[in-house]
């Protein structure tokens, strides 16, 4: 009949001792889930969308995993955002590809504990970490067509103007955005018969959905692509009499890039397109709707 020994005292403070060590090592390892941006095409260098911000240094060695192995690297090429690293061993090369994700982490004493955390939850999870923005952004809009309800001629020579827009977003997901803002536009019409212009006021409410694109290669930039709405108030003054109304601007499709300038603010520069309608009358009059296609040029600040 087998027996067994109950281990003493002394031995069994040994191994809680020995646990207590492994599971502060395991927790204190500084690692992160990175994205792949690039493999080489011999599979011995590739680069991180990690840099000098982040404390990477030339000639830095780190230790990378996947679910099924675990690798050292050297950093040999660092900038701001990105850094390029080399295979220690070059026998060998890589076993991911571009837009897999790694863990990646300065202790290199950790190779046979990295490999089971990376399986311990979904990738999509460790990753991505939603993030709020303030937008602040300048237009400068040309009409391309107008009409006005109830005319059949077309009067009105030229109408351009400006915009300013506060906006806050949040970055939901890795690709998606959402945003909602408060607009002020002030444009103005030339009207040839009789020689008039025209300004028009419009104060809004406005909402955006974006569609963010992967990063450039090499930097932390990338390009956007945007649907938009607006509701509010519009007045307009002719010959000193003011006509207020409603106006709406659907849609508002953009194309724009973000031009990532530290780790706290970026730039970003947008081309757009949408289709106003402002309904407005006079105290004795009927109401008229004027349509109008806009196109505008934008400048902001993201931070």
């Amino acid at each position: 009949m087998m027996s067994f020994k109950i281990p003493s005292k002394i031995v069994l403070k040994k191994i809680f001792l020995l646990c207590l060590v492994f599971f502060t090592e395991l927790s204190s390892a500084d690692d992160e889930l990175i994205l792949i941006q690039a493999v080489s095409t011999t599979g011995k260098t590739f680069i991180i969308r990690r840099g000098a911000e982040e404390g990477v240094s030339i000639g830095q060695e780190s230790l990378f995993t996947t679910k099924h192995s675990s690798f050292t690297a050297r950093a040999i090429e660092v900038n701001r955002n990105l850094s390029l690293w080399q295979l220690k061993d070059k026998r060998g090369a890589v076993p991911f590809a571009k837009n897999d994700y790694v863990t990646f982490t300065n202790n290199i004493d950790s190779i046979y504990t990295e490999i089971p955390k990376i399986q311990l939850a979904p990738k999509e999870e460790l990753v991505f970490k939603e993030k709020g923005f303030w937008n602040l952004q300048g237009s400068y809009t040309l009409a391309m067509s107008e009409s006005v309800s109830e005319t059949e001629d077309e009067k009105t020579t030229a109408r351009v103007g400006y915009q300013f827009e506060f906006i806050y977003s949040r970055h939901f997901q890795v690709h998606w955005e959402w945003g909602v803002g408060l607009r002020l536009d002030r444009e103005n019409a030339t009207i040839e018969d009789p020689g008039l212009d025209v300004p028009t006021s419009r104060y809004m409410l406005t909402a955006q959905i974006l569609y963010h694109f992967e990063n450039f290669h090499m930097s932390d930039d990338n390009i956007y692509l945007g649907i938009a709405a607006g509701y509010g108030l519009s007045d307009t003054t002719i010959n000193d009499t003011v006509s207020t109304g409603t106006t709406m601007a659907l849609p508002i499709v953009k194309l724009g890039y973000i031009n990532r300038v530290s780790a706290t603010y970026s730039l970003y520069f947008e081309g757009s397109a949408e289709a106003l309608a402002q309904t407005e009358s006079f105290t004795d009059t009927e109401e008229q709707t004027t349509n109008i296609v806009n196109s505008k040029f934008s400048i902001g600040v993201r931070f």
